[in-house]
């Protein structure tokens, strides 16, 4: 689950990093929520605000007035505004970036520093890789004094115990908030003291029972957001890996799907992509899987299907593959093995689409691998 700014900020307040005053601004033609002159952001989950004319300062009535209505409604990277945070203007005698993600070697944290705030760290990477940290953290026994040292070098413009203490605070709140990420750039040297100017904070989604009670008071929030939605997740999950290879398989099971990759293999062919669909499976959710499996670079000769229905019934997935079938021309022979609960209408649902399915895994992954190595097999024709 990604933040706004203003309520990764909260987080980081929450924590002990000093923000900038704030306060936020729903609608444009009210009184001014900050003394002039103050910042206003637009509060979108994507980068790029200010090349687009989502930052603006604002200096009187008559600008913040005008700010306020041409950045309400805004459409940024498809992200439509619905809010704005007024903040107190900061003038820092440097800008720092840090961050701390879940991005490192076997899953540990990853704390990453640079003199270079304000920037975007993967140019940093390329263009001054002199002026990058990269420290990976070991969980149990947290970061090291060597480390500190190393951060304390890279910084000289922070003092070192404040330096120390929120590097401290930030990785403490990563672990109190399940985060995945907590990245400030910039990170302000204000009056000689940290200060938080930005804020990206994403959680954990598998940590969400351990996050119901900030998730509720954050989806609170989120009602003055007159307009907003919440983006819609999926139910289940598709796994998808590409590989170098002449069949392109699907299965509604992993371990349906491996026996099926070895059965490609002993028959003679290799799987140019894997994908599996994970939990209770929807039509919709075998339509995707069919886009990712036949998405341009992935198709492979032929198309390997392998469904097993227990939770998921055969008529669900004949609906998914036969609109995708109908909605994009697929030039390669696509090879469906359906056995299950409701495998009669599944299988009817299919031959009423003019499309073949099979019920022995052998024989239908002979076929396709057959169909390969020397297509000449059509993904139409009559059902079995």
């Amino acid at each position: 689950m990604d933040l706004f700014e203003f309520e990764g900020k909260e987080r980081l307040r929450e924590a002990g990093i000093p923000t900038p005053g704030s306060a936020m601004v729903y609608e444009a033609g009210g009184a001014a929520p900050l003394p002039y002159p103050f910042v206003l952001k637009a509060q979108a989950l994507v980068g790029g605000r200010g090349k687009a004319g989502g930052i603006k300062v604002c200096g009187d009535d008559a600008e913040f007035a005008r700010n306020a209505s041409a950045i309400l409604g805004m459409d940024i990277k498809g992200h439509t505004v619905h809010g704005l945070m007024a903040e107190e203007m900061a003038k820092p005698e440097h800008e720092l970036y840090l961050s701390v993600s879940l991005n490192g070697e076997g899953g540990k944290p990853l704390l990453i520093a640079s003199p270079m705030g304000g920037m975007d760290i993967e140019q940093v990477a390329r263009e001054r890789p002199d002026k990058l940290l990269t420290l990976t953290v070991d969980p149990f026994t947290g970061i090291h004094a060597y480390q500190y040292k190393m951060l304390a070098e890279l910084l000289p413009m922070a003092e070192a115990e404040d330096l120390i203490a929120t590097v401290d605070k930030v990785y403490a709140a990563m672990k109190a908030l399940n985060a995945t990420l907590i990245e400030i750039n910039p990170l302000g040297v204000v009056n000689g003291k940290l200060v938080a100017l930005d804020a990206k904070v994403a959680l954990d989604d598998d940590a969400a029972r351990l996050n119901e009670g900030l998730i509720a008071k954050i989806k609170a929030g989120r009602e003055k957001l007159r307009g907003y939605s919440e983006p819609e997740r999926e139910n289940n999950t598709i796994t998808f890996v590409p590989l170098c290879g002449d069949v392109g398989l699907i299965s509604d099971g992993a371990g349906t799907g491996m026996l099926a990759l070895d059965l490609v293999g002993d028959a003679g062919g290799t799987v140019a992509s894997f994908c599996e669909l994970g939990g209770i499976t929807t039509a919709d959710t075998m339509y995707r899987a069919m886009e990712k499996t036949r998405a341009p670079g992935n198709t492979g000769q032929s198309q390997l299907i392998v469904l097993s229905g227990g939770f998921n019934r055969m008529d669900d997935m004949a609906n998914g593959i036969t609109r995708y079938m109908r909605e994009h021309a697929v030039t390669v022979p696509v090879f469906t093995r359906m056995c299950g609960t409701m495998e009669e209408e599944g299988f009817a649902i299919m031959k009423a689409h003019g499309l073949q399915y099979h019920t022995d895994l052998m024989e239908t992954v002979r076929l396709c691998v057959a169909a390969a190595r020397a297509p000449s097999g059509d993904a139409f024709g009559e059902g079995r």
